[in-house]
């Protein structure tokens, strides 16, 4: 009786040890500038290991704004294209690249801000005309943003791509920009410490307030083949989010870290971002964003209504 047991139980045991374990599905993400608010997001629960538990391997790959990020996903290299510029990928799309944006990403500007050196002779915004202004690199949602408050404002300021921010800090501490530009934490510290002014910032911007700035893409084919992956990425994503809102305390931890900040330098970072500014679902806007794309030459004409039909295709809503 012993005998038969130890051998059902070895069989067992066998019958346990050759189970293969389930595969996860591979995803890569290319985001924006690792070390937002809203692009650390996929790293965030990356780490908290919630993608795993969903059945998801995924790599996150930081680019350094909407251009290069859409061409990662065009290019192959990269599944998801996490937070480009909406501008970038109307052009990318009207140039015949066969794009699907799968989800909103990111509501408004406000995040972003224009800062000068304390000893600026710049004292407010009236005193931009002629002046060199930085934003990140061309086809992003900082560029979109710069343009639209140029307009607003009817200011004759010259729009400079200064690339990353790190860059644009020294170049414009050393007079080479006049204005710089910043997204939180980063300058935030230099803000406290009184080296620079904000001399406004994406709240300033009226017309970009309630227009979807920044979005999720995936390439068509990749799409088509793995529509419940990108569906199961968004949700997973989504319910991190929800966490990181809820446990602040953590989460500046962790976003100080990445970024090399206070936690208490972090913490006011993340106050630049309401968590409905984050939330995935349709786009907000788009008749006034191809408006805005064909004055500021990223296209030259709108879109049909076919071809939206054809390039949006949203995967997932967030939950009210």
């Amino acid at each position: 009786m012993r005998t038969m047991m130890k051998v059902a139980l070895a069989a067992a045991g066998v019958g346990m040890i050759a189970q293969p374990a389930l595969a996860q599905d591979k995803v890569k993400v290319a985001t924006t500038f690792l070390g937002l608010w809203d692009t650390s997001q996929p790293t965030l629960c990356k780490e908290r290991g919630e993608f795993a538990k969903a059945g998801l391997d995924v790599d996150v790959t930081s680019t350094r704004g909407g251009s290069e990020n859409i061409q990662a996903v065009i290019a192959g290299g990269m599944d998801i294209g996490y937070s480009p510029g909406l501008n970038a990928v109307l052009a990318a799309y009207a140039q015949g690249n066969k794009l699907k944006v799968v989800s909103a990403e990111f509501l408004g500007q406000n995040d972003t801000f224009f800062y000068v050196p304390k000893d600026s002779p710049i004292k407010s915004t009236k005193d931009l005309n002629g002046k060199s202004v930085a934003f990140p690199r061309p086809g992003g949602a900082s560029e979109a943003l710069l343009l639209a408050f140029k307009n607003e404002s009817k200011l004759d300021f010259k729009p400079v791509a200064t690339g990353g921010m790190d860059a644009t800090m020294t170049m414009t501490m050393t007079k080479q920009v006049d204005v710089g530009y910043s997204i939180p934490p980063s300058g935030l510290a230099a803000v406290d410490e009184g080296k620079i002014r904000v001399l406004f910032a994406g709240d300033d911007v009226k017309s970009q307030a309630n227009i979807t700035g920044r979005v999720i893409v995936v390439k068509a084919d990749y799409l088509a083949k793995h529509r419940a992956v990108v569906a199961k990425f968004l949700e997973t994503l989504d319910k991190c989010i929800d966490w990181a809102y809820a446990n602040k305390a953590e989460s500046s931890k962790f976003y100080g870290k990445l970024n090399k900040v206070d936690a208490k330098i972090a913490e006011k970072g993340i106050a630049f971002y309401n968590r409905k500014t984050l939330a995935f679902g349709p786009i907000k806007g788009m008749d006034q964003t191809m408006k805005q794309a064909v004055e500021a030459k990223f296209l030259a004409k709108p879109l049909t209504a076919d071809e939206l039909k054809d390039l949006v295709d949203i995967v997932y809503t967030t939950k009210k």
